[in-house]
């Protein structure tokens, strides 16, 4: 596994086209690889620069997206994540940061399924991120994590009419292994929905 950066210029009309949509970003980092892998993205913003971050199964080819989206020069960065990952144990406390799309089912009529619905207060996008946990392999104690930013985008697809509403909430803190590799697959394959746009990905350093 790896785990990349690179700095997008946010002055280029070409990234701020591409920011506009999850879609249109998405597009653009499949074409970091010659195959089609498992690939999760995030945007982060750090020290008044926005960066994208890649988690992905092959190293990625910044080539192109650098000549559409950056500065002249910008090549980016990846690091071996294998290594990292290795290292991680029941047990130990991490610093993380994760952007997810906090949904649930409505049960509306007949449908059985539900419909996807966004969470909408801060407490139940709080209380969704603690389940997630439960099922990844971590614990998070209430006064160990905020939440920086939510937000939501729309955009439309080709193939449909009405626009995709996409609900987004960032959280940072302090969190718990409990489970090693549960929590090692949801760092390479992501938490929750919106993958494809820009959530699922946490990233999470030792703390100090």
């Amino acid at each position: 596994m790896h785990l990349s950066r690179i700095s997008l210029d946010i002055s280029r009309q070409e990234t701020m086209k591409a920011l506009s949509s999850p879609q249109v970003l998405h597009a653009t980092v499949e074409g970091c690889f010659a195959q089609k892998n498992r690939t999760l993205w995030r945007l982060d913003s750090l020290n008044g620069n926005l960066y994208l971050l890649l988690v992905s199964e092959v190293a990625p080819n910044f080539e192109i997206l650098a000549s559409q989206l950056c500065t002249p020069g910008e090549s980016g960065q990846t690091k071996n994540y294998t290594t990292f990952l290795s290292k991680i144990e029941a047990g130990q406390k991490l610093r993380f940061r994760f952007r997810g799309n906090p949904v649930h089912s409505v049960v509306t009529g007949n449908d059985k399924r539900g419909k996807v619905t966004p969470h909408v207060g801060e407490h139940h996008k709080r209380e969704w991120l603690v389940k997630k946990a439960a099922q990844n392999g971590f614990s998070l104690a209430d006064g160990d994590f905020t939440m920086v930013e939510t937000g939501q985008q729309r955009f439309f697809q080709r193939s449909n009419k009405s626009p995709i509403i996409l609900s987004y909430a960032t959280f940072e803190g302090i969190l718990t292994v409990t489970d090693t590799q549960q929590f090692i697959t949801a760092l390479t394959q992501g938490i929750g929905r919106g993958k494809a746009y820009g959530c699922g990905l946490m990233t999470v350093m030792v703390t100090q």
